[in-house]
This record gives C-alpha cells, structure tokens and sequence, in this order.
C-alpha cells in the first residue's frame, strides 16, 4: 500500500505539533522533509566553501564601522566612555553580515513562521524576547571577560601544540559555532519531524520562548566571535574593571548584531502588506518548509565553516579552497 501524502501541522509556538493528510500529493512532493533537508544541506555547504571573509569583513563590515565612527576603527582610541559606547554600535553593526554574524538571518524564517500562525504576540514582542536573550548571554559574557580578563581564550595569544600555529582564542570560536551549528540543525529536524522536540511541551504553554531561545543563539554568537573590531571592544571592556561598563557594552553590540535582520524582518511584516503573512498562511507545510531550510542552511554553514574550513587553514584537516 502505497504511503498518503501529509503535512506538518504548525502550532503558534513554532513547533510541530502532528501530521494530517493532504488532499493532493502536489503539495508533499513540493515541501517533502527529505527534500527540504538535503537541499538545505547543500546549500549550507556551498556557502561555507565559497564565503568570502576578506570581503564581507574589510569592504562591508569595516565601511559600516567608518561611517558610523566617521573615523578608521582600526586606528581607533577609547578616550572615553562615550567612545567606547559609539565604538560599540559601530561593531555590533558591522558585525552583521561577518561569518560570526551572518546566520542571524536564519531567524527570520522562525519568527515569521510564528507570525503566521496569527500568534497572540506580535511583531515587537517577539523582537523584544529576542532581545532579551541577547542581553542575557552577552552581558553575562561582559562580567565574566572583566572578570577574568586575559584568561579567558579569545584574549589569548597562545597557540596550540598541533597544526600550523592555530590560536586557541580561534578554538573557543570553533567550538562555540560547532555547537551553535548542531543546535540550529537539530531545531531543524525537529520542524521536519525527523528528530523530536524535548521542549514541545512547555514550549505550547509559553510560545515566547522561541524568540527568546533565537535571542539566545544570538547572543552565543558574541562568544565566539574573532572579528577584530569585537576584540578591541572586548579587550578595553574587560580591561576597564568596570563590571556594569562591560556589560553594557558587550549587550549593546550584541543588540547591534540584530537591527538589520529585525529591520528585514520588519519590512518583510508589514512591507508586503501583509501578503508575505498569508502566502505562509496559505499552506502550513510552506512556513515549516521555510523554517527547516533557514535553520538547517545556518546551522550547517556554521559546522562547516568553523568546524571544518577554518583550522584547515591551519593545517588541521582539509576543506577545498577556490
């Protein structure tokens, strides 16, 4: 007997909640979970392979940071507090289209996927626990850097024993991404029900925890961040001895790192007048579709890139180079 096509059914926490049948098998063989996934991988790989990060963080994260200093941030000086503050806008926002930074934009898809389902919160509560999480880990990460100061790795110029010289402040960003990555992918098959979801549960009790959870992954993304913009912030913050001082301005950055995407998330809302919201309504497996592609891209760029690619460059393991 030959399998009925069916959707995933969508809850307004974002998660599966079951399966249906369809009435055509149109609509199975255009969003089948198979499909989906190994395009996603694919995808994920070739932009790990061909990214470009002299591009992406001298031409476009570094022009962002001089416009916004109306200076050169590589030749930068904290005189003081108010510097230091703007310092912090200029790097958190162009760190948004870098390596560290670029998988924000998977949260589009989730959110959006939420908004769809005509959920009680709206567009600026789900950016405002988005937020939060940010806030939550980075300011957390600004206490600990002043804390520790250069004991923490990614203030380290030590280099490990193996490889070609491969920084042990580059192993924290390797580690960090890794893990991100395997989050991001396993979120993924929840939403194509190839794994299962532990936190469904409490998840269609309180549904602000997805944004909050995106904010969270966000937020790790500051801990493993090399850019060097980051580190000069970072090495004068937990330099200060200023606990409150390194908090903000690490949480700042870190809200920086979300204004773009949260802008075309905006857009995408209410530019369209609505349209974009009820094409997703239109067909529930599409916004699960949308969902497990963008995590599971952003989640595999993340593995290959950091995992994979950077200690390559090292002489660790091999990733093809063009």
């Amino acid at each position: 007997m030959s399998r009925e096509p069916y959707r995933i059914e969508v809850t307004e926490d974002g998660f599966v909640q079951g399966r249906e049948k369809l009435e055509g098998a149109g609509a199975a063989q255009a969003f089948g979970p198979w499909i989906v996934l190994c395009a996603a991988i694919i995808v994920g790989l070739l932009i790990a392979t061909f990214w470009s990060p002299t591009f992406v963080d001298t031409v476009i994260g570094m022009n962002i940071a001089r416009t916004v200093l109306g200076s050169n941030p590589a030749t930068a000086v904290f005189t003081n507090v108010w510097f230091s503050i703007i310092f912090a806008i200029a790097a958190g926002l162009a760190n948004t289209f870098t390596a560290c930074n670029c998988v924000v934009f998977s949260c589009i898809a989730p959110l959006s996927s939420q908004q769809s389902q005509g959920a009680k919160r709206g567009v600026a509560s789900l950016l405002m626990w988005m937020a939060i999480g940010i806030i939550v880990v980075t300011t957390l990460y600004g206490i600990i850097g002043t804390l520790l100061n250069k004991q923490i790795p990614m203030l380290s110029h030590a280099v490990l024993p193996f490889g070609q010289q491969f920084p042990v402040r580059l192993l924290q960003s390797s580690v960090v991404f890794v893990i991100l990555g395997i989050v991001l992918c396993y979120w993924g098959l929840t939403a194509l029900q190839f794994a299962r979801n532990p936190f469904q549960k409490l998840v269609e009790r309180h549904s602000w925890l997805v944004s909050l959870f995106l904010g969270i992954i966000v937020g790790f993304f500051s801990v493993g961040r090399p850019y060097p913009l980051f580190q000069e912030l970072l090495t004068y913050a937990s330099g200060s001895g200023n606990v409150l001082l390194s908090a903000l301005l690490l949480a700042l950055q870190g809200l920086c790192n979300m204004a773009i995407m949260a802008l075309v998330f905006v857009l995408l809302i209410y530019g369209t007048r609505g349209r974009f919201v009820r094409w997703l309504q239109a067909n529930p497996a599409r916004s699960r579709a949308l969902t497990a592609f963008s995590l599971v891209v952003g989640g595999i760029f993340l593995i290959a890139y950091w995992g994979i690619r950077l200690p390559s460059h090292f002489g660790i393991g091999w990733f093809p180079t063009f």
